[in-house]
């Protein structure tokens, strides 16, 4: 769940920083290009490490027990 919630976060801050540029976001975060698409890899990451990857059957098997 942890994942799930940082790569939403990170999507959007990912999406204000496309949509302010080079300004500070929301006043208060400075912010340039090399920011924004580093926060869309570390959203796109985060988002498929708490939605797409899939706990491995041997984790999951000795979870049971």
């Amino acid at each position: 769940m942890f994942f799930q919630v940082f790569g939403i976060v990170y999507a959007a801050v990912a999406a204000l920083g496309f949509f302010y540029g080079d300004a500070l976001l929301l006043g208060v975060v400075s912010n340039n290009v090399a920011d924004t698409w580093l926060h869309v890899v570390i959203a796109v990451i985060a988002l498929y490490l708490g939605f797409m990857m899939q706990p491995s059957e041997a984790r999951t098997a000795s979870v049971a027990h």
